[in-house]
C-alpha cells in the first residue's frame, strides 16, 4: 500500500492506494499557503487518517502544485505555497512517520495517474497539460516520469505560441499558458462577447448555442492546437491528456484543438496524435503521487 498526497494552494487531497485501487481518501483545506507549521500539521493530519489502522504502507508520495529539485527532493518556490520554499519536505515526513517519500510536481503526479490507471492506460509515451490557473505539464516514458536535467521538464505551458502575443505571468509574452489558463480564456470571453466571464458560464452559454461563445471556444482550442503541434513534433507521443479546469468544457475545447492541431505538425505520421480529456477527476493528483 501507497500514500498520496496532493497539495494545493486551496485544498489537500490524499488517497491509500493497495493494487492501484483507491481504499481510502480524504480532502481538507490547506488554511494557511504561508505558514510553515500550518502547512505541514495539515499534510501531517491527512497522512495520519490515511495510515490510521493500516500496516504495510511502503512509500508515501507528495505532489507539489510548484517547481521541485526532484533529484535532491526540494520545493522551490512555489507560487501559491510561499510556505514550503526551499525546504526538504520529503525529509520531515520521513522523519515524523518512518516511511519512505517522495515527492513531486503536481501535475507530473496528474500525468502519471492518467498514465498508469487513467485515459492514457496502457500507451508507452504520454504528454499530459493541466489547464488551470497556469498550464503545467508532464511527461511519462514507459511508465516513468521524465524529469529532464534539472527536474523541470514539461513546463509545457510556456512554449510560444504567438511571437509578440499577449503577456504572460512569466514574463515573456504569447506563452500558451496567457490563452489557455483560466484568466487566459476570460481575456478571450471578453475580446468576443464584450464582458470576462468563468470557463463554465462561457460553456454553458455555447452549450445553448451562443454564437460567440462558440467562437470563444474555437479560438481557445485553436491557440491550444498550436501549443499541441508543437509538443508532437518535439515528443512524437502516442497520447495527449488534457485536464484541469477548462478540459471540464471536453469537445467544445478538443475538437477545435484537434483540428489546428492537425493543420500545424509537420509529420503526416503524427497527425493522428490521440488528444483525450483526462479521466480520473479531482484526485488524480494525489493518485499520482502514491504511484511515484
Amino acid at each position: 500500500m501507497t500514500i498520496g498526497i496532493d497539495v494545493g494552494g486551496t485544498n489537500i487531497k490524499g488517497v491509500l492506494l493497495k493494487n492501484n485501487k483507491i481504499i481510502k481518501k480524504i480532502r481538507i483545506k490547506t488554511k494557511s499557503k504561508s505558514n510553515k507549521n500550518l502547512l505541514t500539521a495539515r499534510i501531517f493530519e491527512c497522512i495520519e487518517y490515511l495510515r490510521q489502522s493500516k500496516k504495510g504502507i511502503k512509500k508515501i508520495g507528495i505532489g507539489i502544485a510548484g517547481p521541485v529539485d526532484f533529484k535532491n527532493q526540494r520545493i522551490l518556490n512555489p507560487p501559491n505555497l510561499p510556505g514550503l520554499k526551499n525546504i526538504y519536505l520529503g525529509k520531515i515526513i520521513e522523519k515524523k512517520f518512518k516511511i519512505k517519500t517522495v515527492i513531486d510536481n503536481d501535475v507530473h503526479c496528474l500525468v502519471l495517474a492518467e498514465a498508469i490507471m487513467g485515459a492514457a492506460r496502457g500507451k508507452k509515451s504520454v504528454v499530459g497539460l493541466a489547464l488551470g490557473t497556469g498550464v503545467g505539464g508532464g511527461i511519462v516514458i514507459d511508465g516513468k516520469i521524465m524529469h529532464g536535467r534539472g527536474g523541470t521538464a514539461g513546463e509545457m505551458g510556456h512554449i510560444t505560441i504567438r511571437g509578440d502575443g499577449r503577456k504572460c505571468r512569466c514574463g515573456s509574452r504569447g506563452c500558451l499558458e496567457a490563452y489557455v489558463c483560466e484568466k487566459g480564456q476570460e481575456k478571450t470571453a471578453e475580446e468576443i462577447l464584450g464582458r470576462k466571464m468563468s470557463s463554465i458560464t462561457l460553456q454553458r452559454l455555447a452549450e445553448k448555442g451562443n454564437k460567440k461563445a462558440l467562437k470563444a471556444w474555437n479560438v481557445i482550442g485553436d491557440n491550444l492546437g498550436i501549443g499541441l503541434a508543437n509538443i508532437v513534433d518535439t515528443l512524437n507521443p502516442e497520447i495527449i491528456v488534457i485536464g484541469g479546469g477548462l478540459a471540464w468544457a471536453g469537445e467544445l475545447l478538443l475538437k477545435p484543438a484537434r483540428e489546428a492541431m492537425k493543420k500545424n505538425i509537420l509529420s503526416s505520421l503524427a497527425k493522428n496524435t490521440k488528444v483525450v480529456r483526462a479521466k480520473l477527476g479531482k484526485f488524480s493528483g494525489a493518485i499520482g503521487a502514491a504511484l511515484l
